[in-house]
């Protein structure tokens, strides 16, 4: 009896362990699925926010959509075509699914000018008063608010449209091609003027499906793709196609605009089996073309009666002074400060010279507008050339590369603005820049941004430049080869932000769209 109680009191001991050792894995085992739904329910949460983000980002493409094909629809407030998810401010009754994701919306919501008072939404009867901004680096623009839902999360996008400028963008191009002038065709030839006609297409008008004309049907205009390792370190527009080779990168934050002409996906791939680009960046696509003036002869009538000058200068710039000469130096024609208004022109005299980026004659005097320019500047100028822009050293701030203070440059050609390279029996001759830097906005308005004899000599480093390019074709600067350049340079090109709000004196703009996104922020 005694064994048996004791073994009766060893069981219930037993029993009694078993079921607390019992309660203690079902408290851990509930612990562990509470903690798992618990990681379940944030990485949802987390997933729900990032498509309530693209919603939002949804919602401010749709209204850009429309008004790019109505420059006025701003103008009618909530008074839109259905369907629409345009709101006054505080409402966001009206909302559109997304295309693709059904259970993801977004409502739009207009906001008043900052500060307003006689308005509290926007009104068709003064719709400027009630919605433009009239003041500081924002006066003229106008914004939104874009929402985008998905289950519990919500996520709002304030979207600023402005009206467009060449300057809104580090990297801006109307044609993805090579220019015709790049070809090595005799210039004037027949096989040159084909090229003008087939290479000014565009993707979608079919560049590519046919032979340039004049050449017996053996050449094509030169597709220029982007390629992995190539990094666009600021916003970006084009009138034209990307073309992709590989998983290159544009934009450094959402807020960078990469606005494309062509239709949705904006993109193809030149040949590169699974090219796959990086938008980090804010993709528009069918964005309006941004066409620049045909030239810019009205800074001629801008720019003061001495600082008008026909025929090729050198100009050296130091601080908010510069020196002008006509012959091979800086000197003999004027020393002093820059323009008041900022502004120098240079145009043509008797210019009989034809320009090619192979074998390129530098003459110590020409009767094209030509600009050297070189030097440092603390002041802002606008330097504009009826025929080339050439610079021939570093072109800095104070400090090269330090976008601080209001100092700013522009550099607008008619023809080319181009990088000075003497070069002859493929080697690099006496003058040549190693690695220069360039801060300036730089506009070469029928053709390129270019280095002379850029096909000539050996690298010469990286090309720096901190600012602005904006250019018809693209214009090479080098050669590639395994692991860089082969001649000619890399390129390191940074948007300088103060654009946005600043801009070179007189700086042209573009006469194609009337609003485009300057800003994109969560708010």
């Amino acid at each position: 009896m005694r064994v048996r109680q004791g073994d009766n009191s060893e069981a219930g001991f037993t029993m009694v362990a078993t079921i607390l050792g019992v309660g203690m894995i079902m408290a851990l085992a509930l612990a562990t699925v509470t903690a798992v739904r618990g990681d379940i329910h944030l990485t949802g949460h987390d997933l729900d926010s990032k498509r309530a983000y693209e919603a939002a980002r949804a919602g401010v493409e749709d209204y850009a959509s429309h008004l790019y094909a109505d420059s006025l629809y701003w103008t009618k407030c909530t008074n839109v075509a259905t369907p629409n998810a345009v709101n006054q401010k505080g409402s966001t009754t009206k909302r559109r699914a997304v295309p693709g994701d059904p259970q993801a919306t977004y409502a739009i919501e207009l906001l008043p000018a900052t500060g307003q008072t006689a308005y509290s939404q926007c009104s068709t009867t003064s719709p400027g008063p009630s919605m433009l901004e009239t003041s500081g680096s924002a006066a003229g623009s106008f914004r939104i608010r874009s929402t985008g839902y998905v289950g519990g999360a919500d996520v709002p996008l304030i979207s600023t449209f402005k009206r467009p400028s060449f300057l809104d963008y580090v990297y801006f191009t109307q044609l993805e091609t090579l220019d015709p002038i790049a070809y090595g065709y005799t210039n004037p030839s027949t096989a040159l003027t084909g090229a003008y006609s087939q290479c000014e297409l565009t993707y979608e008008q079919g560049r590519t499906n046919s032979a340039i004309p004049g050449t017996g049907g053996d050449d094509y205009c030169t597709t220029i793709s982007f390629i992995t390792g190539d990094e666009i370190e600021g916003p970006l527009h084009t009138n034209d196609t990307l073309a992709i080779c590989g998983s290159p990168r544009f934009g450094r934050t959402a807020t960078d605009m990469i606005e494309i002409s062509a239709k949705t996906p904006g993109w193809y791939s030149s040949g590169c089996g699974g090219s796959s680009p990086n938008f980090t960046g804010t993709k528009v696509t069918s964005s309006p073309a941004l066409i620049p003036p045909e030239s810019n002869s009205k800074l001629e009538s801008i720019a003061l009666p001495q600082f008008r000058y026909t025929g090729q200068v050198r100009i050296c710039l130091s601080g908010t002074n510069m020196t002008v000469g006509n012959g091979s130096s800086c000197t003999g024609v004027y020393s002093g400060s820059i323009p008041s208004n900022g502004v120098v022109y240079v145009k043509n005299g008797v210019c009989s010279s034809v320009y090619s980026p192979f074998n390129t004659v530098y003459e110590s005097t020409s009767g094209c507008g030509n600009a050297y320019v070189s030097g440092t500047y603390t002041g802002q100028l606008t330097i504009a050339a009826e025929n080339d822009v050439i610079i021939n050293g570093n072109l800095c701030r104070t400090s090269c590369g330090t976008a601080t203070g209001e100092a700013l440059l522009g550099l607008i050609a008619n023809n080319f603005v181009r990088i000075y390279h003497p070069c002859s029996n493929d080697t690099n001759q006496s003058g040549w820049l190693s690695s220069p830097n360039i801060d300036a906005a730089i506009l070469a308005i029928k053709h390129s941004f270019i280095v002379d004899n850029y096909s000539c000599g050996n690298a010469m480093g990286t090309l720096n430049v901190e600012g602005a390019i904006a250019q018809k074709f693209r214009g090479p600067v080098g050669t590639g080869g395994s692991g860089g350049s082969s001649s000619g340079y890399v390129k390191n090109y940074v948007y300088d932000d103060r654009l946005r709000y600043l801009e070179p004196p007189s700086f042209i703009e573009p006469t194609g769209a009337s609003w485009v996104i300057g800003r994109l922020t969560e708010g």
